[in-house]
C-alpha cells in the first residue's frame, strides 16, 4: 500500500498499478479503466508517493 498527505488530506493507493495510472497523465484509457486521477491534486499525491517509494529503497541499504 501506498500513501503520502498533501495538505490537510492524506492519499491512499492500494496497488503498484493504482499509482503509476494515477501519478501518469490524463489518458481516456485511464479514465476508462476508472484507474485515472480524479483531480490534478490526486495526482500529484501519486507522483509524491511513487518518489518516496522509488527514494526509499536505496537510500535505506547506506
Amino acid at each position: 500500500m501506498y500513501h503520502t498527505t498533501l495538505g490537510h488530506q492524506r492519499y491512499t493507493f492500494d496497488s503498484l498499478r493504482t499509482l503509476l495510472a494515477k501519478a501518469s497523465p490524463a489518458r481516456s484509457g485511464d479514465y476508462l479503466a476508472g484507474v485515472a486521477a480524479l483531480s490534478a491534486e490526486e495526482r500529484m499525491a501519486a507522483r509524491m508517493a511513487l518518489a518516496a517509494d522509488l527514494f526509499a529503497g536505496p537510500l535505506d541499504s547506506l
